[in-house]
């Protein structure tokens, strides 16, 4: 074939392959709620309301997380007391507040809102399916204990508009893999309980500023 009706004939194949691609993009995906998945980090998932506007909010109201344990984790966990899961909650509802305070207020300049408002997100945190291999480590003096794997769990939220409590996001990750790198085993304690609760959080918190900046940033959905 002449060279130039090989390099033309090309040209055709690659214009019908974009258009084909075109029209086998996935099924939207749609949550019961009305919510619409958008593009975002690989570790979870982020959802708008089509049609929701975002550029008009400054202000936050970050209610208390919801801290929920695995399903059959205190059978596993028999040692710990009522007062000690206790302790957990209260300690990941403060390290959640402080992560989600350094990502939206400190790096994302939104304040805290004393009231609702049309200019503010009402942010309802959970955190579920939370696994601690090792609540109890460390809590002995003189013992020490280690894990294969770290805290997993699901963080999820929903973001409301605060003048009509209308759903308008929601951001979901999932945090912790099943085994450290190179199936290594790692010192576990509360301190290292409470900065791996305190990474998942942090990342949490950042997939929802980077979500607000881009909803800003673009056009409402459709």
């Amino acid at each position: 074939m002449n060279p130039v009706r090989q390099f033309a004939w090309l040209l055709v194949l690659a214009g019908a392959c974009a258009a084909g691609c075109s029209y086998t993009r996935g099924p939207e995906e749609r949550t019961d709620d009305g919510l619409v998945r958008v593009p975002s980090r690989a570790a979870g998932g982020v959802y708008r309301l089509p049609g929701a506007e975002f550029s008009q909010y400054k202000r936050v109201i970050l209610e208390p997380a919801i801290v929920e344990f695995k399903s059959g984790w205190r059978d596993v966990h028999k040692e710990v007391s009522d007062a000690e899961v206790a302790r957990i909650r209260k300690e990941a509802v403060e390290l959640f507040r402080k992560e989600f305070t350094r990502e939206l207020v400190d790096r994302g300049k939104y304040e805290y809102a004393d009231a609702l408002g049309e200019d503010v997100l009402l942010v309802t945190p959970r955190v579920v399916d939370l696994d601690i291999p090792a609540p109890d480590a460390g809590t002995e003096v003189g013992t020490k204990s280690y894990t294969p794997g770290p805290i997993k769990m699901q963080v999820t939220g929903d973001l409301r508009d605060g003048a009509s409590n209308a759903l308008v996001a929601r951001v979901i990750i999932f945090e912790g893999q099943e085994r450290y790198g190179f199936n290594e085993l790692r010192l576990a304690n509360r301190t290292t309980n409470a900065h791996e609760m305190r990474l998942g959080f942090g990342k949490w918190s950042k997939m929802v500023r980077e979500a607000l900046n881009v909803a800003k940033a673009s056009q409402p959905l459709r």
